[in-house]
């Protein structure tokens, strides 16, 4: 799983429960060997499109004593596993939809089990499951059927399966090609030659070899009694020569055209493979060199956040040696204040710069003094511990002085170019 461990890294940041997602798509490419994962765009009915990760492949049907593989389509929301996944039966280009109760024609499939869908009971297993079984009861695709022409160009890859009389000795005609239920042929198959001959490792292949074609029948093909199989009459394959003075058709194939048409089979597959190869690899390069850049950028952001905690460590260490400077003063002051004999005044101790703010100072704080006194007197009276006439005397009185201390404080703060209050 460690391909797909790359993928769920790169695919899964914008979902918001990417643990539930890992879990739950690993379980199903674990049991469901078919399914594979993907990141492809997902288009909505109002035209918009997004990406999610899907399950792309088939899965096993048991439909009438058969097995057979359905294709589908599983996308997954980025709210998923409390939202209920969308799924999408994606016929090959043999096989046609067939609508039912539970699949359109679209291919869109509505099941019961994702309309009550609620986590934790549902899951993405339990939904294949369901969906084996539904399918098993009403198959969502069949095969289209092909018209059979009487004229067939031969495949290069049949090649090897066209029979007729061989020099080599121990040869038997093959039985017919089978076909599975889902209406692909099985994989092709040699004709079993004479054991006095062997398939050469590397033959050339000679340019601008012409590709020998079938003969026509008269008779189509017939069904037999088995319907998943279909005998095919075994043609004669005319004898491709290379000598233009050949006055006849043969009707065998020599050995250096069979060795041709192997080494062609093999050739193909080869770049199929090669080709599944490098697109495989350009994925992983891909992915590197993204985490490649990832990691250059969050090495950079945490250089600079190193190059700041320095920068604060020195500040912090130069703040710490000018606080023990200011606390070794104290202590001497203060051990200079005990030693001495003479009675220290503490209001002397605090005074300020220049008589203007001493006389600012004082004003203020003798007209906040009164703004007290006023308060409490009121206090008083309200609780009939002073007369009405005392209590009017006093706020007179003290009324009067608070005005001349305000004043004062104002002019003191002109004079000082300090801000009216």
């Amino acid at each position: 799983m460690s391909t797909y461990e790359k993928f769920f890294s790169k695919c899964l940041a914008k979902y918001t429960y990417p643990q539930i997602v890992r879990r739950d798509v690993t379980s199903a490419l674990e049991t469901y060997k078919e399914l594979r994962p993907k990141f492809e765009d997902f288009i909505h009915n109002d035209g918009t499109s997004r990406k999610l990760v899907s399950l792309d492949g088939t899965i096993p049907v048991r439909y009438m004593g058969s097995t057979y593989n359905i294709p589908i389509a599983i996308f997954l929301f980025e709210s998923y596993p409390h939202k209920s996944p969308m799924v999408y039966v994606r016929p090959t280009n043999t096989m046609q939809i067939k609508p039912s109760d539970f699949v359109d024609s679209a291919g869109l499939v509505q099941l019961p089990y994702m309309t009550d869908w609620k986590h934790p009971d549902a899951d993405l297993i339990g939904l294949i499951s369901v969906l084996q079984i539904v399918f098993g009861e009403t198959s969502p695709v069949f095969s289209k059927s092909a018209p059979i022409s009487k004229r067939q160009s031969l495949n290069p890859q049949l090649l090897p399966q066209c029979i007729g009389p061989m020099p080599y000795p121990s040869t038997l005609p093959q039985p017919p090609i089978p076909v599975t239920p889902n209406g692909q042929a099985s994989n092709m198959y040699l004709p079993q030659l004479g054991t006095g001959w062997q398939i050469p490792g590397s033959v050339p292949i000679p340019p601008n070899l012409p590709m020998p074609q079938l003969p026509s029948f008269a008779t189509p093909f017939t069904q037999t009694a088995n319907p998943n199989m279909y005998p095919m009459p075994m043609p004669v394959c005319p004898d491709v020569s290379t000598s233009s003075n050949m006055p006849y058709n043969t009707g065998t194939l020599n050995e250096e055209q069979l060795k041709l048409s192997v080494l062609t089979a093999v050739a193909d597959q080869v770049r199929r493979v090669q080709k599944e190869l490098i697109y495989q690899h350009q994925d992983d390069l891909q992915a590197i060199r993204q985490t490649q850049t990832g990691l250059f950028s969050g090495g950079q952001k945490i250089q600079e956040m190193i190059n700041k905690m320095q920068q604060e460590k020195d500040r912090v260490c130069t703040e710490m040696e000018s606080v023990k400077r200011k606390i070794k003063d104290l202590k001497e002051t203060s051990e200079k204040l005990r030693k001495s004999d003479s009675t220290f005044v503490i209001d002397e101790a605090f005074d300020t710069t220049a008589p203007l703010y001493r006389q600012l100072v004082v004003s203020f704080a003798e007209e906040q003094a009164i703004e007290d006194a006023i308060y409490y007197l009121g206090e008083a009276m309200g609780k009939n511990v002073l007369d009405v006439e005392i209590y009017l005397k006093k706020v007179r009185e003290l009324s009067r002085r608070q005005f001349m201390l305000r004043a004062t404080v104002q002019k003191c703060r002109e004079k000082a170019g300090l801000p009216t209050l």
